[in-house]
């Protein structure tokens, strides 16, 4: 074992039990699946709700301007 993986489990192991959860969650979401993938898997309502209307993030001055009556520059 490397020493910082032993670092790591000696830490660990001395979090208190409250610690526990949120330490777990940070280390599943940097952990590749077992099946090789970068990501776990996504729940199946993912994606549910899209607009179909591109990236809206990227278009909110648009979409902001067109609410409010103004005209895009």
């Amino acid at each position: 074992m490397s020493i910082l993986r032993d670092e790591l489990h000696r830490l660990i192991d001395r979090l208190p039990e409250s610690q526990v959860a949120p330490i777990l969650a940070l280390v599943r979401e940097s952990t590749p699946t077992e099946d090789g993938g970068d990501e776990w898997p996504l729940p199946d309502f993912v994606g549910a709700l899209s607009s179909g209307k591109g990236d809206l993030a990227a278009r909110s001055g648009e979409i902001l301007r067109a609410e409010m009556g103004r005209e895009p520059e």
